[in-house]
């Protein structure tokens, strides 16, 4: 490696790119020791001079994000655009320095001192080495600068041979990661072993060291990537919170076994809960999570998840819990022996493109274990069901087919009875994309076979085949379709199927659809700029013909939701239990504005009804999906953009023969960034049954984060019930979030209605309310990590919108 030196030169130089060369060496030995050492366990602590930090009003435009602001200014790296892809360990060192002399075997330099090699730079006062021991020396304001660190120190002391380095009242600034430290010295041993004494480091900025991490030794072995301390102290504004002996961790992204921070939280029906979980690196595509957990007034309760990632299986994802005597649950029914658990297994993989395997199995003890015991995050989980399925697809070019078998266990004690198990369900379908103005070829086919323990059960076989033929121009659509559709079944008891019994009925009809739909557009001026407003008719008829299948069972078959998208649907059920009826004319109107430039929608109003030609006579058991009326109620929706961050969405279906309104849904959202969030909402839709325990649903919604001030966020959600002038679910929360650390308080309150509730969404008129409520604390350290619960799945959740942020 040459050396090129500009320095003055006293004494004739016997070996003119020994010393330069030996010195270069010893700037890697530098960077080895200090980088690994300080990076890891020397952010800020004693006051450390401001080194690269630059004030927010004087920082580059495209630096002054949310971060900078809070912090007041950031790190400019002045390396941070020089290129990083030639590694500088091959490239000649540049030097300069005031003098340079030689004795004996002593190379000396003075004043100023400059190295470079590549893209790092190393400064000092005073440099020498002693050829014979191969030790360089470097003091006086020694400085070490790649892109994205730069250390200092007082005095570094180098053996060019071995490889042990020593440096001195060690200062460190790592710009990405915005941490700062300082250790009182920095040893590498030849093993590659870095030893620190009084290590501190900060994420906090030098002007406002809200929290440091101290340690009194800390040993760093960079070949197995774990670092070891002892004497560890956290302090926060000064003040020590928290010592550990010892402490094992990960200097690099290599996972390791440990403790992580534990979780915290408080209910009213459990008391204070705190969980530790245990990490367990067991291998890199394996690992496991063991958390002991204690509930104040249940007791203690284990928990564990493992995970693994492979080519062939896929992901895997297993958890478990286990509370042997819950003293809470067995208070509330004697004799009961209070054992509380929970099994839960998730898989997803792709193997060869072709095959997707999916599995989702989750089961409880009980149907109270969500809402008493929860998981260690405390969130109120108000699931009906667990799924418990398994899912094998082969995706091929023109066909799909899928297995699958599925079971639920049900939560909700006001649902009598559990959903029918799939074991199995078997599917093919033709998947190929249509070609216009050509025939397409249509098939779907699907094989069930139905268990319950106490309804009745069977297989069920259902088959259409058919033709369409698409037309598209830039004016228009047209689309027509032919399909026989055919439904057999074998049951375990005979039904009355068209005046007679049998245990083996099949039905078959006939469908026949045309749907077309014309395009119109205009040049809309506003403001100096242009839009275009599109008109969008539309028309699609449906014919099916009517099979009688009333005392079918329905097995898995619903009806579908109505709404203006249902107008050009061609079956009102969702499953494959009937075979519907239909002779109809859907008319509909849609209107579009956009911006030709971006494409953005500004607005969609659309508007459509259903007319019937005959009596709907397909209907589930209990009566349910057929209607008698000419027409149906009238659909419309709307949405548009008030502005960027404006948005509003509107829904409603009209009876306008009995003038009436039947439902409205509207929601108005703010989105302004993760910080500025506002949705309300109101829902209502008339209860059209008969039985007095159910009414109607009239409810509004709000959520909001809004900004108090520069460091504070208020989180606010309520459903307020106007039926029964109630609120149905709460949360409000605080959240303080500065430079370095932040806090976030959260109180949610919930309540469980049973026995005798609504219809499917809608509110309890009789029956037990139950309340529970939970406060959420979480503290987190930046850079160093939490202590509390994660809330961030629940605000996410309920804020529509909010991203996590770990700034």
């Amino acid at each position: 490696m040459p050396i090129h030196s500009r320095l003055p030169r006293t004494t004739p130089d016997p070996h003119p790119c020994r010393p330069g060369r030996v010195l270069g060496r010893g700037l890697l030995l530098v960077i080895g020791a200090c980088l690994a050492g300080a990076a890891v366990a020397a952010e800020p602590g004693r006051s450390v001079p401001e080194v690269d930090w630059v004030p927010y009003a004087s920082l580059p435009p495209e630096m002054q994000n949310r971060r900078a602001r809070s912090c007041g200014g950031g790190y400019v790296d002045p390396l941070a655009a020089v290129g990083r892809s030639t590694d500088p360990a091959g490239q000649p060192v540049h030097g300069d320095g005031e003098s340079f002399e030689m004795e004996g075997n002593r190379a000396r330099w003075h004043g100023g001192v400059s190295l470079r090699q590549g893209y790092r730079q190393l400064r000092a006062d005073r440099a020498e080495y002693d050829l014979s021991s191969s030790m360089a020396t470097l003091e006086g304001n020694v400085e070490f600068r790649e892109p994205g660190i730069h250390l200092r120190g007082e005095s570094s002391e180098i053996d060019l041979i071995s490889g042990a380095a020593r440096l001195d009242n060690a200062a460190m600034v790592e710009h990405e990661r915005h941490i700062h430290g300082s250790a009182s010295q920095v040893r590498r041993r030849p093993d590659r072993m870095l030893e620190l004494d009084q290590a501190e480091f900060t994420y906090c900025p030098p002007t406002d060291q809200a929290w440091r991490l101290r340690s009194r030794e800390l040993e760093l072995d960079l070949e197995r990537g774990i670092g070891k301390a002892r004497g560890v102290r956290l302090e926060v504004a000064d003040a020590p919170i928290l010592y550990l002996p010892l402490l094992h961790f990960p200097i690099d992204e290599r996972r390791m076994s440990g403790f992580l921070w534990p979780q915290l939280g408080r209910a009213s029906n459990g008391g204070l809960d705190i969980a530790t979980p245990y990490y367990v690196n067991l291998a890199p595509n394996y690992d496991l999570t063991v958390t002991p957990r204690a509930i104040a007034d249940r007791g203690l309760m284990g928990q564990a998840r493992a995970r693994y990632l492979g080519p062939l299986l896929g992901a895997w994802e297993l958890d478990s819990a286990y509370l042997q005597r819950d003293s809470e649950y067995r208070r509330d029914v004697p004799g009961r022996s209070g054992t509380r658990w929970l099994a839960s297994v998730h898989q997803q993989g792709l193997v060869a493109r072709r095959w997707r395997t999916h599995l989702e199995y989750t089961r409880v003890s009980d149907r109270d274990y969500f809402n008493e015991i929860g998981s260690s995050e405390m969130n109120l989980y108000q699931s009906t069901h667990l799924v418990q399925r398994g899912l094998l697809d082969y995706l091929g070019d023109d066909w799909q087919a899928r297995l699958r078998v599925e079971q639920f266990q049900t939560l909700a004690r006001d649902i009598a009875l559990d959903p029918y198990k799939k074991l199995p369900r078997i599917g093919l379908q033709r998947v190929t994309a249509e070609r216009d103005g050509r025939l397409n070829f249509l098939y779907l086919g699907e094989y069930s076979d139905f268990d319950h323990d106490s309804r009745i059960t069977g297989q069920r076989l259902y088959n259409e085949l058919g033709l369409s033929y698409p037309r598209s121009w830039l004016s228009g659509f047209f689309r027509a379709t032919a399909k026989y559709r055919r439904l057999d079944l074998r049951l375990d008891r005979e039904v009355p199927v068209d005046g007679r019994s049998d245990d083996s009925p099949h039905v078959a009809a006939p469908l026949l659809s045309l749907d077309g739909g014309l395009f119109f557009e205009r040049e809309l001026e506003r403001g100096g700029g242009r839009l275009i407003q599109t008109l969008e008719p539309r028309l699609y008829y449906l014919w099916a013909d009517h099979e009688r299948q009333d005392g079918l069972p329905d097995f898995d078959t619903s009806q579908l939701t109505f709404s203006y998208s249902q107008l050009f649907r061609e079956n009102r059920f969702a499953g494959y239990g009937r075979l519907n009826d239909a002779n109809q004319l859907a008319l509909g109107l849609a209107t579009r504005i956009l911006d030709p430039e971006s494409g953005e929608q500004k607005l969609h109003a659309s508007i459509g009804q259903l007319h019937y030609f005959e009596d709907q006579r397909v209907a589930l058991q209990g009566g349910q999906g057929r209607s008698t009326a000419s027409q149906s109620a009238v659909a419309a929706e709307l949405a548009f953009q008030l502005w960027k961050t404006v948005q509003f969405r509107s829904s409603w279906l009209w009876d306008h023969k009995a003038s009436q309104l039947d439902e409205a849904h509207q929601r108005l959202s703010w989105l302004r960034g993760r910080n500025h969030i506002l949705h309300l909402g109101y829902n209502w839709r008339r209860y059209r049954g008969t039985d007095p325990r159910f009414g109607d649903i009239n409810q509004f919604d709000v959520s909001a984060i809004v900004p108090l001030g520069e460091n504070w966020l208020l989180f606010f959600q309520s459903l307020y019930d106007l039926e029964e002038s109630d609120t149905v679910n709460d949360l409000v929360g605080i959240e303080y979030d500065s430079c370095c650390w932040r806090m976030r308080l959260l109180f949610q309150r919930n309540l469980n209605q049973t026995l005798g509730a609504g219809q499917p969404g809608g509110p309890a008129r009789v029956g037990r309310v139950e309340t529970r409520n939970a406060i959420l604390l979480e503290f987190h350290l930046k850079g160093l990590g939490g202590v509390g619960t994660r809330v961030n799945g629940i605000l996410e959740e309920v804020f529509r919108g909010y991203e996590a942020s770990d700034e």
